[in-house]
Formats: C-alpha cells, sequence, structure tokens
C-alpha cells in the first residue's frame, strides 16, 4: 500500500514538472491574471481568484516569481479546482500585502514555509493529501487557520509556534497520522481593535480522526480548547496541555483510545469550566488530571469500558461533579471492591458517605441497563450476581498527584484516608498469624 501510495505521488510529481514546463515554454510571456481572474485591473489587483472549472482541471497553474510583482498589491488569493499549483519553493516574498488565502478542490497541496510571508487567515479545505511545512515568517502575522475535509496530514514539529498571534485555529473532518511533539504551539490573543474574543476564538477540533499525538503535541496558551466528536486513537503522556487556559476547557463526544493520566492537562487553577461529557472511554485513567482540579470541572455522561473504580472515586477533587456515567459492571475486583465497602467495614466511610453515596447513585452501569452502581452494590451485597466472588477492598495505588486536603475537600480527603485503612486491613487479614 505504502509503495502504491510513492508511486501515484511520483507520477504525480513527474505530470507536475512535464506540465509546468509546457506551460512555462507556451505561455513566457503571461502573468498571473492572463489565467486567473483578477480584480479590479491585471496590474495592480487587490483579488485574485485561480478557479478551474471539472471540465478543464487538466490545467496547472504556474505561479513564477515575477508573478509575485503582480501580486504585490493584493489582499486576497484563492486557489481552487486543479489537480496540482505549482509555486516557488522560495515563496512569493514579494507579495506582502497577501493576508487573505483560500485553498481548496485539490489532491495534492503542499504549502512550504514562508509561502506567503505576510498571511493572515488560512484556509485549506476538500484536499486529497496536504504536506505543512510551516509558516515561516507568517508566524508573525497568522490569526486565522482552517483546516477542513483533509483526507491525510501529519503535523510535524514547528507547524504553528507561539510567536503567531492567534486567534482562532479549526480542524475540522481532517483524518491526521500524527501530531508530532512541538507540532501546535499556539498562543490565543484577542481582538487588535478591543482586546475581546468571540465565542469561536481558541483551539477546535471536530468530527476528526487523529492516530497519535505525541508528547507536547498540542499546547494551548490562553485559550480556550475544544475537542469535539472525534476519534483520538492514541494520546501520550502531556499530548494536549491548556496552559493558562481560563476559558472553557472541553471534551465532548469523542472515542478515546490508549491513555494515561496526564494526557490531558489543564494547568489553570481557576477559569472557565472543564467539561468531559458524552466521551467513549477505551481505558479511563483512574488519575485524569482534569478530574483532579479546584476549578469547576464536569464529568457526565460517559461510557467507559475500563477504570480501576476504586482510586478513580477516592481521587475526585472536591469541586468535581460527576453523573451520568456508564461504567462496566462485572465481578472484576478493581470495580466491585469499593462498591462492597461499607457491608465489609460497616460505618468506615461515615463522615464522607454523603458524597460516596452521591456518587453510586448518580452514575450506573452499562449493564444490566437502567442499573445505578447503587443498585449494582445491593446486587452484589445480595449475590444476585456475582456469587462466591470475595470481598477484597483496594484503595488507591499510590498517593502521587493526589489533591491536598482543603476546607472545601474534607470528604474527598477523608475518603483517601479511609481506603488505605481498608487497604491495611486486608493486607492484615491475609498475613499468616503465629503460633
Amino acid at each position: 500500500m505504502m509503495i502504491c501510495h510513492r508511486f501515484f505521488l511520483l507520477t504525480v510529481a513527474f505530470l507536475a514538472f512535464y506540465s509546468i514546463a509546457t506551460v512555462a515554454t507556451a505561455t513566457s510571456g503571461r502573468n498571473i491574471c492572463d489565467i486567473c481572474a483578477c480584480s479590479p485591473d491585471n496590474v495592480a489587483p487587490t483579488t485574485v481568484n485561480c478557479l478551474c472549472s471539472n471540465a478543464s482541471r487538466t490545467k496547472l497553474p504556474s505561479f513564477r516569481p515575477q508573478d509575485a510583482e503582480v501580486l504585490s498589491s493584493a489582499r486576497e488569493l484563492t486557489l481552487a479546482g486543479y489537480g496540482l499549483v505549482s509555486l516557488p519553493p522560495s515563496g512569493l516574498t514579494a507579495s506582502k500585502s497577501l493576508a487573505r488565502v483560500t485553498v481548496r478542490d485539490m489532491k495534492l497541496f503542499h504549502y512550504t514555509a514562508g509561502l506567503f510571508p505576510a498571511l493572515e487567515s488560512l484556509t485549506i479545505e476538500d484536499i486529497g493529501e496536504l504536506v505543512l511545512d510551516g509558516f515561516g515568517p507568517a508566524n508573525r502575522t497568522l490569526r486565522y487557520l482552517t483546516l477542513r475535509r483533509i483526507d491525510s496530514i501529519r503535523l510535524v514539529a514547528g507547524t504553528v509556534t507561539a510567536a503567531s498571534p492567534l486567534r482562532r485555529v479549526i480542524l475540522d473532518r481532517v483524518n491526521v497520522d500524527e501530531i508530532e511533539t512541538g507540532a501546535l504551539d499556539m498562543m490565543f490573543v484577542g481582538h487588535p481593535d478591543n482586546g475581546q474574543s468571540s465565542a469561536a476564538d481558541g483551539f477546535t477540533v471536530v468530527n476528526c480522526t487523529i492516530k497519535s499525538v505525541k508528547s507536547g503535541g498540542v499546547t494551548v496558551r490562553s485559550g480556550a480548547v475544544r475537542i469535539l466528536n472525534s476519534t483520538l486513537d492514541e494520546l501520550a503522556a502531556n499530548a494536549v496541555v491548556a496552559d493558562e487556559a481560563r476559558d472553557v476547557v472541553r471534551l465532548s463526544g469523542n472515542r478515546l483510545g490508549a491513555m494515561v493520566g496526564n494526557s490531558v492537562i489543564v494547568l489553570q487553577s481557576d477559569g472557565g469550566d472543564v467539561i468531559v461529557d458524552g466521551n467513549a472511554f477505551r481505558t479511563l485513567p483512574a488519575d485524569m488530571q482534569p478530574l483532579k482540579l479546584d476549578r469547576s470541572v464536569e464529568f457526565r455522561d460517559n461510557s467507559v469500558d475500563n477504570v480501576d473504580l476504586s482510586p478513580f472515586l477516592f481521587g475526585l477533587g472536591a469541586g468535581v461533579r460527576v453523573a451520568g456515567n456508564r461504567f462496566v459492571c462485572d465481578c472484576d475486583q478493581r470495580r466491585i471492591s469499593v462498591l462492597k465497602m461499607d457491608q465489609v467495614f460497616p460505618g468506615l466511610l461515615s463522615d464522607a458517605d454523603n458524597r460516596m453515596d452521591q456518587l453510586l447513585a448518580d452514575n450506573g452501569c452499562q449493564q444490566p441497563a437502567n442499573t445505578t452502581l447503587a443498585g449494582y452494590r445491593d446486587m452484589l451485597i445480595g449475590q444476585t450476581v456475582c456469587k462466591g466472588a470475595t470481598a477484597a477492598v483496594t484503595g488507591p495505588s499510590s498517593t502521587t498527584d493526589r489533591p491536598a486536603p482543603t476546607a472545601n475537600g474534607v470528604a474527598a480527603a477523608n475518603l483517601s484516608i479511609a481506603a488505605w485503612i481498608v487497604a491495611l486491613a486486608v493486607i492484615a487479614a491475609s498475613c499468616p498469624r503465629s503460633r
């Protein structure tokens, strides 16, 4: 499959080279406005539209370095409908007014670093394969980046840097092979006129498929983070970091594969809501970092296939609201031990049982359907399920990253202490007695 793909790219490159040579020979005296629509005139246009209909898709527009002189006054450029477009490898360096570029409906597009040196807004959509090397000088001017309906892309290190005065980055229906370390380092700022942000500003991923996000692949500084209705197969440690994120951080409707407790990190202790809802977790880390914050956090309506339920419930931050989630309910001790704790050690959690009772009542099982965790606990105690299962109770596996007790977190602290007492009691009960 890889050999076929490379052969296709080599074929395309050969045809592009052949077409460029033919076009250059036949049209050595023309400028770009002879094949594109320029407005208001062909001498100093402000808008250039290079549009190809389906009937003439074999045409190949070739931009030469001298075309940059014609484009020096242009503010907007559209390239659409061509199989390929030939652009100078060094970029259109004289096009210092070209701020808004749209590229759409192509099999392959290669954006070389420095292609448009004064770029402020770039929209690329309906592309078979996109190669994005970075923005070079435009990192100082880029504000809006939209990638939409891209079949294949790899985001390499340095694609977007913190030097860009960003307002909005959107990935919509994009298939991403990999987001490398340092690929998206984004600093979001307000509008240059009033310093305000709109509801759509920040970093948004929607309806995308992302195979892998490496450590430090996505860093969002001072901006909203929204990852919606997407599939993320593998998230390394520190894959998505929301640094100084005073705006909303939202993970909604996603299918999440392999991840660890610090795959998604929210560093700001105060700010907008952190919302994790409607996701399908193949494995939910019991120590998921956003669920330990003091700021407002909602974890609701998620489906969880695999989690160590005891440290998950004991480790929740005092301000975290957990409701409507559906867990696998079976006879695995990692899930049922915490449900039987009060039966094995009556009254042990009396200081914190109100919160635990609420958690068990507000969350339920995938199967049996319409069964809360509290209901499944009663089934365990009544031995209508998991007959003969041992009653061993486990607490958190480590104290690392557990929130320090606060005036608002006494209940969570009591839960953690109680878990360790229970664990020690179980260990003591299993030790052989001296004769």
